[in-house]
């Protein structure tokens, strides 16, 4: 059995300093700096790595404007783990690829069209791979940051030597060659980044560089596999993980491994490891279960930092014995690749879809088990046949409102996922109504009168305080569509409408939108959606007064961000209850607006058993 994770050399390493600039023309300081001290930069947008700067005080480059920080490199304070009991003897072919039906792979590629040929490319960065192995996938790049080549090969001083090889394979061996395994996106392409040098050390710089290369260059790369945990972080590292944001790929990280089972600091919510705690929304981070979907007794985990689990024992991959070898492991380093193969996959069936939104929708499609709540965000495991069918949609910010007894609410829709259905919730009051909808078949508008009830998708069996419109209709399979809402209003003065979307789906039970902004409600969702300014304006039938209302329907969108775990009410702001999501009824009551308003709806929950996924 394989190691868990790497082991980096302390040695004494290359003379660099990592700088922190702000704008080419601070680069471009540094470059003649460098040169004038005998020294090398390299630069990108957010920083210059110099090599050979043995003669450059790290207090005189603080001093040059626009550099933010100096850093002097060192190797990552790579997690120190031996392996668990050997709870599974595989052979050299690799009979038992139990993982492979527990993600539902076979019909997760009949759902998405393709087995990875779609897929955009999966960068990996590690410490070494065997180039020669039969099994391994199409490699559409590659590079060593540690000896400054081209050539990634297998560093046999790191720790694991086989551990960046056994990663490739999960990721895209190849199929029907009869060797070991096949990867879960067997048709995909690899970019292979070895960040160790002949000693085994990994430094920061390797790392640095390695992603910022990603982040600077047109490889095809979408996802990041990394599958090495460090205890601390540095600003050059944070710099880095950020670029990869800014740029649309996701990272996909392990989530860390306990040295014995249960370890006392494997909670990640209290003690952090890099980069699965890195910031960004773009960061995945992947603890490892079990057969029964259990909790590995060797992962870390984290209800709020860690976002799913997946197979993360007696997994068989490529080995580094020789061209066809195969080996039996475990750990949290052979989680995060299936994760971050399916992210491929998801992405190359909706291309549209950015970072943040693959992994909303991974958590969300999730198969949630009791062995793995309150222990990841998605309480489940990855499932990768549930995520390629995931509806997921976008809502563009409608523009205000005249009313001169009718308007024309223009709702634009993008539906970036798998096809599903739409559910827009106009949350409105009394004074308006929603006469038409038009600008896609299917779609229907349902009338709630003041105590009416209503279903949704988000929220199960709810009753309407004061009136309100829901529109249902289809959403397309990675297209788009315009709702044309004809809404008629007599009240005169200022109101507004709060517009929420959510989309369902066969792979997701639920997923609401907006979300890329505000404030998150205790599912980890935000729960609320668009507020719509509404000014309705007198007629030549109006004889002046009118109702004069002045109503904040949602204006005020505040959404307490609970834990999850303590159950209180919470006003999503739209007039929802949220639900305890211990279940149960955790109501609101929201008060009813005065006579002659606008007013917002207020919802108040029934009981339901529809559990909230978190994002």
């Amino acid at each position: 059995m394989l190691p868990l994770l790497l082991v980096s050399a302390a040695l004494a390493g290359p003379q660099r300093l990592l700088v922190g600039v702000d704008g080419p023309d601070v680069a471009a300081r540094l470059r003649a700096l460098a040169h004038a001290g005998g020294a090398r930069a390299r630069c990108w947008a957010p920083l210059c790595i110099l090599d050979g700067a043995d003669d450059l005080s790290p207090q005189a480059l603080r001093s040059v404007p626009g550099v933010r920080y100096v850093e002097v490199d060192r190797p990552m304070d790579l997690v120190l783990v031996a392996p668990p009991p050997a709870a599974f003897d595989g052979t050299s072919d690799c009979p038992d690829l139990w993982e492979m039906d527990t993600l539902g792979v076979e019909a997760a590629w009949a759902a998405a069209g393709h087995r990875g040929g779609d897929a955009p490319v999966v960068a990996i960065q590690d410490s070494g791979f065997l180039l020669s192995h039969l099994d391994l996938g199409s490699v559409s790049g590659q590079f060593d940051y540690g000896d400054v080549d081209t050539i990634p090969e297998v560093s046999w001083y790191s720790g694991v030597p086989g551990h960046g090889t056994f990663i490739a394979g999960l990721i895209s061996a190849r199929d029907g060659n009869d060797l070991g395994r096949v990867g879960v996106i067997p048709e995909g392409r690899l970019n292979l980044q070895k960040i160790a040098d002949s000693s085994g050390a990994l430094y920061f710089s390797y790392a640095v560089a390695a992603m910022l290369d990603l982040a600077d260059d047109d490889l095809g790369v979408r996802v990041l596999n990394y599958s090495i945990a460090s205890s601390s972080t540095t600003s050059a590292f944070d710099d880095a993980v950020a670029a990869l944001g800014e740029v649309n790929i996701l990272l996909v990280a392990a989530a860390g491994n306990c040295s014995s089972a249960g370890c006392w600091d494997a909670d990640n919510d209290r003690y952090p490891l890099y980069p699965a705690n890195s910031a960004g929304d773009h960061v995945l981070s992947v603890a490892g279960s079990t057969r029964s979907d259990g909790l590995n007794s060797y992962s870390h985990y984290g209800s709020s930092t860690v976002d799913l689990a997946a197979p993360g024992v007696e997994l068989c991959s490529l080995d580094v014995g020789s061209d066809t070898d195969t080996a039996v492991a475990a750990g949290t380093s052979y989680a995060a690749p299936l994760v971050a193969a399916t992210a491929a996959l998801v992405w190359g069936r909706a291309p549209r879809m950015t970072a943040p939104e693959i992994g909303r929708v991974l958590r969300a499609s999730a198969n949630e088990s009791d062995g793995l709540r309150d222990k990841v965000r998605a309480d489940g495991v990855l499932s990768a046949e549930n995520a390629v069918q995931t509806a997921l949609a976008r809502l563009d910010p409608p523009g205000d409102l005249v009313l001169e007894e009718r308007g024309e609410l223009l709702l634009s829709i993008q539906s970036v996922g798998a096809a599903g259905t739409g559910t827009v919730l106009l949350s409105h009051g009394p004074g308006l109504a929603v006469l038409d909808v038009d600008g896609a078949a299917g779609w229907m508008a349902q009338p709630v009168p003041a105590g009416g009830g209503m279903t949704l998708p988000d929220a199960g069996t709810v009753l309407a305080s004061r009136a309100a419109t829901v529109l249902t209709g289809p959403l397309p399979a990675d297209g788009d569509l315009d709702l044309e809402v004809t809404l008629s209003g007599r009240a005169l003065g200022e109101s507004a409408v709060t517009v929420r979307l959510v989309a369902s789906s066969v792979g997701a039970d639920w997923l609401n939108a907006p979300y890329a902004t505000g404030t998150a409600d205790e599912t980890g969702f935000l729960a609320y959606g668009i507020t719509v300014d509404v000014q309705a304006v007198d007629t030549a039938e109006d004889t002046g007064g009118g109702d004069g209302g002045d109503a904040a329907d949602g204006a005020d969108d505040g959404v307490t961000d609970g834990d999850g775990g303590d159950g209180g009410d919470v006003d999503d702001g739209d007039g929802l209850a949220a639900e305890d999501p211990k279940g149960g009824c955790g109501c609101a009551s929201i008060p009813p607006a005065g006579p002659g308003t606008l007013g917002g709806l207020g919802l108040l929950a029934l009981l339901t058993s529809r559990r909230r996924r978190p994002s």
